[in-house]
């Protein structure tokens, strides 16, 4: 049975202190890395097999949502991947210590994430991965605007540039692990939203009254509340599952069940916390503006929810025995 250890809390603690302390997402990284040695947790140990865990690695995604942390961390989860998959270590050594970045297309129509000013640039196309030193002169990195500026993206190109490694065929590993990192981050964002909507509404005052003694108001956010933890209970049900039976279809069952709840549950808290504020939500200066654009965002880029429940169907039909 799995249960969130005294390490697990530290974690989430240390974590959590350092987003809420760092404005810039460059020196951010740089300590997540350098001072804490998330490096483990997000590429694995160079020295033993002691690295972190899913659990670990949901953790920290779960706070960089909840912080809306601009950091390059799913590229480099990915770049993380490619080297085990490989089993070279040396291809991300110099990502370690948070000063230098790699960016990352996520699928073949994708833009690449955290793409200005990265040193690595990682493609995942046409059922190959490659890896390219991102200041070769014919790779070129073109800054797009995106809905959420909290995470940079890109168009690029490669031209005549040679890849310093690659690979043929995906690796499903990587896209398990990513998958638990956007859903854990989602549930940040909506864990996040939904505590500072219960903060407003126990102050915001009508009609003599603070909006959240109205019932309408206290039935709404009980719905909210109970959208997020069924979300909690799939993310680290996925990201147990994924520690201890990684092969398993009940492991991509268990992705595939947080990753729809996750979109859902993410939109629909952004969604609702704009609408509790009122008007001022609206603006773009607003901390629920920028959670609602963090969620529609990796929503856009990752797929829906109902991409998720459609892989789902397909899984169970399959563990099922059924033809699909």
């Amino acid at each position: 049975m799995f249960a969130f250890t005294d390490e697990h809390q530290a974690l989430r603690e240390v974590v959590r202190a350092l987003f809420s302390d760092t404005d810039d997402p460059a020196t951010g990284w740089r300590r997540l890395l350098g001072e804490i040695g998330a490096d483990e947790i997000i590429l694995g140990s160079t020295e033993s097999d002691d690295t972190g865990s899913p659990i670990d690695l949901a953790i920290l995604a779960e706070e960089a949502g909840a912080a809306l942390f601009g950091g390059p961390l799913i590229p480099t989860v990915l770049a993380g991947q490619f080297a085990a998959a490989l089993g070279d270590a040396d291809l991300i050594s110099a990502l370690r210590d948070g000063t230098q970045t790699v960016a990352a297309t996520l699928g073949d129509d994708s833009p690449v994430w955290h793409g200005p000013g990265a040193h690595l640039l990682l493609v995942r196309r046409g059922g190959w991965v490659a890896l390219f030193d991102a200041t070769d002169p014919d790779v070129v990195l073109t800054p797009v605007d995106g809905l959420d500026p909290s995470r940079p993206l890109a168009r690029h190109t490669v031209g005549a540039a040679t890849p310093i490694a690659r690979s043929e065929g995906e690796s499903t590993g990587a896209e398990h692990i990513v998958s638990l990192a956007l859903s854990a981050e989602l549930l940040g964002v909506a864990q996040h939203a939904l505590d500072g909507t219960v903060q407003y509404v126990a102050q915001r005052v009508q009609f003599g009254r603070t909006i959240g003694s109205f019932q309408a108001v206290k039935h709404r956010l009980v719905d909210l509340l109970a959208k997020v933890e069924l979300t909690r209970s799939a993310v680290y049900g996925a990201a147990w599952q994924l520690t201890s039976d990684p092969g398993a279809i009940s492991t991509e069952v268990d992705l595939a069940v947080a990753a729809a709840l996750s979109r859902d549950t993410a939109l629909a808290v952004t969604k609702a916390a704009i609408q509790l504020h009122g008007g001022i939500a609206i603006t773009y200066e607003h901390w629920a503006h920028r959670y609602f654009r963090r969620a529609h965002a990796v929503t856009a880029l990752t797929g829906t929810a109902g991409r998720y429940r459609r892989r789902l169907a397909d899984l169970v039909d399959l563990r099922d025995g059924a033809h699909v």
